[in-house]
Parts: C-alpha cells; structure tokens; sequence
C-alpha cells in the first residue's frame, strides 16, 4: 500500500494465475486499487484478474473492473453490471478469459494494469496490456473525480466463510504463501504511481500487509538492494494454521 496525497495514477505487472481453488460463493482477484474520500463510506476504483464464478459462470481467469463510491454499501458492480464504467473499445472485452496463466516453475505471465486521472474532466482511465479499456467518470464521485489518497496493490479473496469457522478454502494468487517467491507465489511488478508532479515513479513510501496472515501473506522481496521490488502475496485459505 502507499498512502499519500494527490495520487492522479498507478499501473503494474500482475502475474497472471488460476487459483486451484474458488468455491462457488467466492471469487479471488489480484489488482490494484485506487482510493478516496472517507474510511467508512471511501470510493474505490479497482482492475485485474478474477475468479468469480458467480459472475462469470466458470473458474476461469478474467479481466474485471470494480466501482463503489460508498464502501460497496449500496453504489458500485462488476465490469458493465450497471451503470459505472464505461468502455471505449471492442480490442478488448471486460470479463474476457485471459491466457495463458502461469504455471509452477514455468514461464510466468502478467498482464500491465494502468489507471490514471484525466485532470481536466475527472474521468479515470483504464489501460490493459497498453490497450485503453474505458474510464470511470468523474461524476460517480466526489473525492477520486480530484485525486486518490492510497494506492494498493496486491489479491482479495471474498467470501462469506472469510474470518469465520470453517474457513473458506478459497486460495489467493497462485495458491502458495508469498514467501514461495517466483514461479511459485503470485506477485506485482513494477509498481507505478502518478501524482501531481506529473511523473510516473516508484512510489517513497510503502507498507504491506495481510489481513489473515494464517491463511494468506505477503512478502515485499528485493533480489538486491538496487533491484526492482517484487511484491508477493496469496495463499491457500483454509490450512492447518487457518480456522478448519
């Protein structure tokens, strides 16, 4: 995560997987999210990969986008669900599967997830794989339509056994911990941020974290200290450690 003021943008390299397990009530994403206003009733714009088989009808890997702009109390959806997002291209299509995926110990594959503010008329856009998708209009909001104040990057997994006992068996990311690192744990590279200076830059200050730490990690890891930061994160869900 980094927190901030007046963040205008932000991209990444997702690593692309299939996650070997999302039961029919969850979904599992990796994305980044942009984020304002007040922390009960914040407004959030979010991109990347999911599983979501209870939108999407299968377990595949699809590209999806999210809005709220009241805490997902009553305002926001998945990709075109309602009125939000709008779409400027037919390159490429929102819930599309994407392939390949990666494999363990194999080449990995990543999708590069950009979203920046059009200052002029507060409109976000989106960018996949250098390809515009759309952009969510300024007028859903009242804080982001000026800037966003955190930016993070990193997996979700939502459920209604998240926190509870049984816990769900749902797996993040690849499905191993984060500190399985490459080829094996699900990461985000080259990790971006815009803000009013104009320049996309690795941004000063970050923290990590996970909310369920028996049941998913992360890990922000440096091959070397001059080295580009890979930030690795997912895991199994329910395990030995994690409420059974």
């Amino acid at each position: 995560m980094a927190l901030g003021y007046n963040f205008i943008g932000a991209q990444s390299d997702i690593n692309v997987w299939n996650p070997p397990r999302v039961q029919a009530s969850d979904y599992s994403s990796a994305q980044i999210w942009l984020l304002g206003g007040l922390s009960d009733t914040f407004e959030s714009i979010e991109a990347g990969w999911a599983v979501n088989p209870s939108v999407f009808g299968d377990s595949r890997t699809r590209l999806f986008t999210y809005w709220t702009k009241d805490g997902y109390s009553k305002t926001g959806c998945v990709n075109l669900l309602c009125a939000g997002f709008v779409q400027t291209t037919t390159k490429f299509a929102l819930g599309a599967a994407i392939e390949p995926v990666s494999t363990t110990s194999q080449k990995q594959h990543f999708i590069t997830v950009s979203m920046f503010l059009d200052t002029n008329s507060g409109n976000w856009w989106l960018t996949c794989a250098n390809n515009v998708i759309g952009y969510w209009p300024g007028t859903l909001f009242a804080y982001l339509k000026h800037s966003a104040t955190a930016v993070q990057c990193g997996g979700e997994v939502h459920s209604p056994n998240v926190g509870k006992k049984p816990h769900t068996r749902t797996s993040m990311g690849s499905g191993q911990w984060a500190s399985y690192l490459w080829a094996q744990a699900c990461y985000h590279s080259n990790i971006r941020i815009k803000d009013y200076s104009l320049q996309i830059k690795y941004p000063k200050y970050l923290s990590e974290y996970a909310d369920e730490y028996e049941c998913y990690s992360t890990k922000l890891h440096r091959k070397t200290y001059m080295s580009e930061p890979y930030f690795y994160f997912g895991g199994p869900g329910q395990n030995s450690r994690c409420p059974g």
